[in-house]
């Protein structure tokens, strides 16, 4: 191995560091490669493919930045359909040590069910507790789903652990679980959409 010791505590994989410390000359290439940017400048990529789904739902693109601490501005992009829309979020305000949760309002376009909507939300979330080393949060708010002229209650659990985390979320309509793995900048991600369908995300972050 090449590059610094590791600490036997710590995860390896958590960034893409075990491919840059690689004997293999090419895999220290390919390390190099996706540890660009070394430090993000705000954007966000995120891509989700579920086949089972409609051609609106099937495959599914966003491109977003963070323009400030509490700005989020970004575009979804459908390539089966052709549809595009804006997604935004603001953080009203952060959660603090004490009791008070984030307020996060926003709009984006997704899935219901078959229907595909803009909708326009706002959640509370917090972070509860640790424990064994892995932490806990929850969100929940309200979203009104533009399809179906109707406020939805949304909520989910978050657990995260180094490198890995998962998530249950209520959309309003459906229920859905996902399992994510960063490395580095990328994040792939196993999901259930409506706990039937399966599919694959990737996030990275520049």
């Amino acid at each position: 191995m090449r590059g610094r010791s590791a600490d036997p505590n710590e995860d390896p994989f958590s960034s893409i560091s075990f491919l840059k410390d690689s004997d293999s000359e090419f895999l220290q290439g390919v390390g190099s490669l996706l540890s660009k940017p070394e430090e993000p400048m705000g954007f966000s990529l995120y891509s989700r493919w579920i086949p089972e789904k409609p051609d609106h739902g099937k495959w599914y693109l966003n491109l977003s930045y963070q323009v400030t601490d509490w700005f989020r501005f970004g575009v979804d992009y459908r390539p089966l359909t052709d549809d595009v829309s804006i997604l935004a979020n603001v953080r009203v305000f952060p959660e603090n040590d004490s009791w008070r949760p984030a307020l996060i309002v926003g709009t984006s376009n997704d899935d219901f069910g078959d229907i595909n909507s803009d909708s326009y939300y706002a959640t509370f979330s917090k972070h509860l507790f640790e424990v064994g080393g892995t932490n806990v949060s929850l969100y929940g708010g309200a979203t009104f789903i533009e399809e179906l002229d109707e406020v939805r209650p949304v909520g989910g659990l978050h657990l995260r652990r180094d490198a890995w985390s998962a998530m249950f979320m209520y959309s309003g309509v459906d229920e859905h679980v996902s399992i994510s793995r960063q490395f580095g900048n990328h994040t792939l991600t196993f999901l259930m959409f409506d706990l039937e369908l399966p599919g694959i995300a990737y996030g990275f972050a520049f």
